[in-house]
């Protein structure tokens, strides 16, 4: 499939503008990747020191080979949130591929109350308030398109879930507005899967019947959300929740109570010095092999506290091709950027 052209940012700006949200576009196959893969891994052969158009902090040790982003491109969409109803906003992507899914959010006030917006359409549109708000933690979502609509642009069911669930909350877990991640006997699965040492272990939701069952007593190894990619042959692809600076692929064509699925390949995507502080990440496949991993840090420890001083996020593009003998898969590094969290910071890239 062809790679999407713009990933979306959405940023919120400190101090008395909290309340204020803008959304701009990265144009990714200039900004993120290089015009070929020869290209890009000729380039990881021969790293060069770039000049930065920002000076950072001294005490701000970013790695020579990263660019830096002084500023996002100029906002498609700017929005303010009354201080009345708080400063939070969460924004749920919808991340199918195909349907115009790529250029679509859904944005989620601290009430509940939803809208959506069509980046590409230009417009907006209300839906169904969630039952209750999804807490402080950015809860994860999966859209699922019906291949029965008579109107595929508007077959859409968003899955929300809390990242962190609420004892006894039956809306923990909501659906609104009618990802595939799996199928079993013909109907769409997707797996929610428990920290790694809770008991809880990995169980599935049927979109169809709308029940839950047990895979199994293990869990995934996945930070956050995965995807499940056809064309890299059929596996899941992710976040490495045990070695986060690693993209990791594993294969789900089967499922068993007693066997967690078979991990395939793990790929070190940055290399970041030690004192830089994963604090979340994201993972957002763009077709054609290629994804966008971002991944946000606290870093530059202050020497007397000992405590992080700065905050920013990496961007980077990969991307993973078959080997030459076919047999394999191999993860090419293109570019990554860097963005220093001082007037404002990225909630979202998707």
């Amino acid at each position: 499939m062809k790679a999407r052209q713009f990933v979306n940012v959405v940023m919120q700006k400190y101090g008395r503008s909290s309340t204020f949200y803008t959304m701009s576009r990265i144009k990714a196959g200039e900004q993120l990747f290089y015009g070929s893969t020869a290209e890009a891994r000729a380039a990881a052969r021969s790293p060069r020191k770039k000049k930065f158009a920002m000076a950072l902090p001294s005490s701000a040790v970013v790695p020579a080979w990263m660019e830096i982003m002084s500023r996002m491109p100029p906002a498609m969409l700017r929005f303010e949130i009354s201080r009345s109803d708080g400063t939070k906003l969460d924004f749920l992507p919808f991340y199918q591929r195909g349907g115009g899914g790529a250029s679509k959010i859904l944005c989620v006030d601290a009430a509940g109350r939803c809208f959506i917006h069509d980046i590409d359409a230009g417009v907006s549109e209300t839906v169904p308030s969630l039952n209750t708000p999804k807490g402080d933690n950015n809860p994860i979502c999966f859209s699922v398109p019906s291949p029965d609509a008579l109107d595929p642009e508007r077959a859409d069911a968003l899955y929300v879930i809390n990242q962190v669930p609420v004892s006894r909350n039956p809306s923990n877990f909501e659906v609104l507005k009618c990802h595939t991640l799996l199928h079993i006997d013909g109907d769409p699965i997707f797996l929610v899967s428990s920290p790694a040492r809770s008991a809880i272990g990995t169980h599935c939701f049927n979109t169809v019947t709308g029940k839950w069952f047990k895979a199994g007593s293990w869990t995934l190894p996945f930070f956050n959300r995965a995807e499940h990619v056809l064309e890299l042959d059929n596996l899941w692809s992710g976040i490495d929740k045990y070695r986060p600076n690693h993209c990791c692929a594993m294969d789900m064509s089967s499922i068993h109570p007693d066997k967690p699925p078979s991990l395939m390949y793990s790929w070190l995507d940055l290399d970041l010095p030690e004192d830089w502080v994963l604090l979340d990440c994201g993972f957002v496949y763009l077709g054609a092999g290629r994804f966008c991993i971002t991944k946000f840090f606290e870093f530059a420890m202050d020497e007397d506290t000992g405590h992080p001083t700065e905050m920013g996020a990496v961007i980077s593009g990969v991307e993973v091709v078959h080997s030459k003998n076919e047999n394999t898969l191999q993860m090419v590094k293109h570019k990554s950027k860097f963005y220093n969290f001082v007037r404002d910071n990225i909630v979202c890239v998707c």
